[in-house]
């Protein structure tokens, strides 16, 4: 095998391995909670005044520290459906319960952000509230468009 080759071979190995190192270290960056969640917060904090922002992040990590017991109680219940889903003989009453039990957790969740978005815009000027609507609809969408399986197509993209 020729000098040159040796050296291409060489060269074309080394790029492979540092792309591999990219893509991985990019991927596992992607999956951080942070990179979901605190990103686009802090995004939305650095429009707005230097007092409100240090309010909405406040008031953020006030109602993900509220909710974390909640989302722990939801993520139990889900296994317990998933449970009794799954089991060999169908209880449909405890589904149901369990079932119940998640609704009642997302609502409570759900409460609990609609309350800390009041108190935000009631401290907010219009286009502050502006921005913060617009915040929660794209923070929402993105949400929910990443729980979607790859292959699914939400109803808004499909063509008619």
């Amino acid at each position: 095998m020729s000098k040159k080759m040796k050296i291409l071979i060489f060269s074309s190995l080394l790029l492979n391995v540092l792309l591999v190192g990219v893509v991985i270290g990019d991927v596992t960056h992607r999956f951080h909670i942070e990179h979901f969640v605190r990103k686009p917060v802090k995004e939305f904090a650095s429009k707005l005044p230097e007092d409100k922002a240090a309010l909405f992040l406040e008031t953020v990590e006030r109602v993900h520290l509220n909710n974390r017991d909640a989302y722990n109680q939801l993520r139990e219940a889900r296994k317990e459906a998933m449970k009794f889903l799954s089991a060999p003989e169908f209880d449909e009453a405890a589904y149901r319960l369990q079932i119940e039990k998640i609704h009642e957790l997302r609502s409570l969740m759900k409460r609990r952000l609609a309350g800390a978005t009041i108190e935000l815009a009631r401290q907010f000027s219009q286009k502050e509230r502006r921005a913060l609507s617009q915040h929660l609809r794209h923070f929402k969408r993105r949400s929910r468009d990443s729980s979607l399986p790859s292959d699914a197509k939400s109803p808004r993209h499909e063509n008619p």
